[in-house]
């Protein structure tokens, strides 16, 4: 749709509102600051920036509490006002070209900054300061929250408050340094305290640095820039994952490249094996992150003990495991995946717990036989294809049945109809190699809530609009949030709220990300494929 059509649409609406207004001759006060809110992201959205700043200026005018009743006749100005911003875009006569947007943000998919700080205010300023500059930052307001991110979104840079509501930010840095050893992750503990003891404590605890608040920005980007450069570099000449022993996710890249082109030349075939340790959420929520990562270790050496002196074995991701068996057929691997499964059912792991700890995993396996066969995607498809019929189990990728990948749901929650429109519109050209899309639109969050939405063998990232009719946003979220798990349900707050409480309080509920409208639909877009591939991987 062209963009002079969003703004068609958008007039169109407004003045059914107005239409609405003078047929009633009277309006709550709270109507019309939602009339203000829902233009001031929408009009944004499409571009109407001149007027979105009108609608900014105007909310403080109104209160969304009040029940008050205003004469339509004393909108009259207002209303004008409005029409006046539409005869202007008529007036300029503009082509009509389809939407643009600019280029998404996320330049550089793989720098996302994890900020644990309980100033929501200082957080938000340093999200708003950092992605436009390319560089996503997801933040959380406590340590809970904060270990929470750090091993599901797996950050390439934390920053920590050195005063949490619930934790000793040294003491945490500490912890998330330790288990972001394998990445050489870059980690600085902030604090107002600048005295050379808080520098020492935090070299002493594995943190990278210490930097004064409030930050310098001017010396704050090189620095971000540099430290995260370091550690690129650093990658690059590794290979293996210090914390299991594996070989990394780079070493298996040029494993596998180098496997393909061997196959491509000899006509031998080669299998792969992906394979992911069933329930291992409920090791780290039961026993704690330090025991699942015993556990990685532990299941990586029993692995490596087993396998064949030609396999390679990695650590993919996660607690998702990868092994690349050369000159075998895809039975062969099932097979000897099958005598994993037996070994580790007779295989207790003693680690920091009470009692010792049994493991079971999943897998698909998949051979390399065309050329150009992607054998990672129909791996993937085989191991869910396991999950899916009650893990613990070998699925082998079969090209004659229905590929089956794993399903996505975006769910899109905004009573503006223009806003779903255009979203939905950008969802729809994502062709994700890892997951089968669905879009699902919602008028209000009362509709989400009563309809049968969920299916617990899928993910769903929802968009969720903070101002609604019927039912609030933040009631959405609380109940989304107590009604069912969180490991798959990842909730992206939509605010044209900048106020501190807000975001706080929408945070605090168990949003994962905020997102301030007005918003270009690409940049959601991006983000939403960011934060999925990292927190359904």
């Amino acid at each position: 749709m062209a963009q002079t059509d969003y703004k068609a649409l958008l007039a169109n609406r407004m003045e059914r509102d107005f239409s609405k207004w003078a047929a009633q001759e009277t309006v709550q006060e709270r109507e019309v600051y939602r009339f203000l809110h829902t233009m001031k992201g929408t009009a944004g959205t499409i571009g109407m920036m001149e007027l979105s700043d009108f609608c900014a200026s105007k909310l403080d005018a109104f209160s969304e509490q009040s029940s008050e009743l205003l004469a339509v006749d004393s909108l009259q100005g207002f209303m004008s006002s409005f029409r006046n911003y539409f005869t202007a875009e008529e007036a300029a006569n503009e082509k009509e070209t389809e939407l643009e947007t600019p280029k998404s943000r996320a330049s550089n998919e793989e720098a996302l900054v994890l900020v644990i700080d309980s100033d929501a205010e200082f957080a938000t300023k340093l999200k708003e300061i950092l992605e436009p500059k390319g560089i996503p930052v997801v933040i959380a307001l406590d340590g809970q929250k904060g270990t929470e991110l750090f091993y599901t979104i797996h950050p390439q840079m934390v920053l920590v408050d050195a005063k949490l509501p619930d934790a000793d930010g040294f003491n945490l840095a500490e912890r998330l340094a330790e288990a972001g050893r394998s990445r050489h992750l870059p980690l600085a503990i902030m604090g107002e305290d600048d005295r050379i003891d808080n520098h020492i404590r935090a070299m002493e605890v594995g943190a990278t640095d210490f930097l004064a608040k409030p930050l310098n920005m001017a010396y704050f980007l090189p620095y971000l820039a540099n430290r995260l450069q370091g550690q690129e570099i650093v990658l690059k000449g590794t290979r293996i994952d210090e914390l299991t022993g594996a070989g990394n996710r780079q070493a298996f890249d040029e494993t596998l490249l180098q496997m393909t082109n061997l196959a491509e030349r000899t006509s031998k075939p080669f299998a792969l094996a992906l394979l992911d340790l069933d329930h291992f959420k409920k090791i780290n929520d039961g026993y704690g992150h330090p025991t699942g990562d015993e556990i990685l270790r532990s299941f990586s050496q029993f692995a490596l003990n087993l396998k064949r002196d030609s396999d390679a074995f990695f650590r993919y991701s996660g607690e998702e495991f990868a092994l690349i068996l050369p000159e075998t057929k895809s039975q062969e691997a099932a097979a000897f995946i099958d005598r994993l499964h037996k070994e580790l059912s007779e295989t207790e792991f003693a680690v920091n717990a009470a009692a010792p700890i049994r493991l079971t995993f999943s897998a698909g396996v998949s051979e390399y036989r065309l050329k150009q066969e992607t054998i990672v995607n129909k791996a993937d498809q085989a191991l869910y294809q396991a999950k899916r019929n009650g893990r613990n189990q070998t699925m082998v990728y079969k090209s004659e049945e229905q590929e089956l990948k794993r399903k996505l749901n975006i769910v899109i929650v905004d009573d503006d109809s223009l806003v779903r429109k255009l979203v939905a519109k950008q969802f729809s050209n994502w062709k994700a190699e890892d997951f089968d899309i669905h879009i699902e639109e919602y008028p209000d969050g009362l509709a989400l809530v009563d309809s049968d939405w969920y299916r617990p063998e899928e993910n769903y990232m929802i968009l969720l609009d903070g101002v609604m009719p019927k039912m609030d946003g933040l009631e959405v979220l609380s109940h989304v949030r107590s009604q069912y798990p969180h490991d798959n349900i990842v909730v992206s707050m939509l605010t044209s709220r900048n106020n501190e409480s807000d975001i706080v309080l929408a945070l605090k509920s168990g949003a994962d990300d905020y997102i301030v409208k007005p918003f270009y639909a690409q940049e959601v877009v991006a983000r939403v494929q960011r934060l999925t591939k990292r927190m359904f991987q």
